[in-house]
């Protein structure tokens, strides 16, 4: 197994596990080698067997995450980005309302709010309102409390910005290099700006924050990892499903 991440395929190191030597040598005693044989898994071995010139690894280094019995997600947005899949759900929504809000900037908005976060688990959804800048959740007997999910506290709830003409064809860039071109709701409003008749001046919409993410968690949610590197609570929390959706009203000039 390769130790660097140098492959012309990002598709096989979607997931990113950093183990030591001695555990590798454990899971091929024991049969326990499912991690391994999975084509969109990467193994990473501590310490580096050598150089690498690959900027996948550059980036995992400075991110101080080449750390053993770890797991590493690959970003939607960013082949060469990772996270620790832990925190990969709100980092992944984090990145994609800031880069709807660069969007939004070049496509010459003059403000980008956030009216409302909805977050879905396996069984519950949950409404987060903002109020007086910051998202609000009704609890028992409808009192009203500040969210404690841990995206809503890292939003920006309103971005203003001075607007101006559109910038299209760095809009449509921006959903190129960050792989959006599938989402229909930014399509859709760069369609909308691009035209000349009749042109916009706002949109509410719902923006799903999490679609592109949940692609590469779902790999790490059906791999079975030995116990003995990664301790029960870490894989707990890494089987744990959550989405997120904004509603936001977008205004031009």
């Amino acid at each position: 197994m390769p130790s660097d991440l140098c492959t012309g395929d990002p598709a096989s190191r979607r997931v990113v596990a950093v183990l030591e030597q001695h555990d590798v040598e454990r899971c091929s005693r024991t049969g326990d080698t499912q991690l391994f044989n999975n084509p969109q898994t990467h193994v990473l071995m501590y310490p580096s067997s050598g150089p690498s010139d690959s900027r996948a690894l550059a980036n995992i280094l400075d991110a101080g995450l080449y750390v053993p019995g770890t797991i590493l997600v690959q970003s939607p947005y960013d082949l060469d980005d990772y996270v620790d899949a832990a925190e990969a759900a709100e980092r992944f929504a984090l990145a994609k309302h800031m880069l709807f809000s660069n969007f939004c900037q070049l496509l010459g908005a003059t403000r980008v709010t956030v009216t409302q976060m909805d977050v879905i688990t396996s069984d519950t959804v949950q409404t987060m309102k903002a109020d007086g800048g910051r998202l609000m959740t009704k609890g028992k007997l409808g009192i009203r409390r500040a969210a404690n999910d841990s995206l809503s506290s890292q939003l920006s709830l309103v971005d203003e910005y001075d607007g101006g003409s559109p910038d299209l064809e760095a809009a449509e860039n921006l959903l190129r290099t960050h792989r959006l071109a599938g989402d229909s709701n930014m399509k859709s409003l760069l369609q909308a700006r691009a035209s000349t008749v009749n042109p916009i001046t706002k949109r509410t919409l719902t923006l799903n924050l999490s679609a592109e993410g949940n692609k590469n968690l779902k790999v790490v949610a059906q791999l079975k990892l030995p116990s003995a590197t990664f301790d029960a609570e870490y894989q707990s929390t890494l089987k744990q499903t959550k989405e997120y959706a904004l509603t936001l009203e977008v205004v031009f000039p």
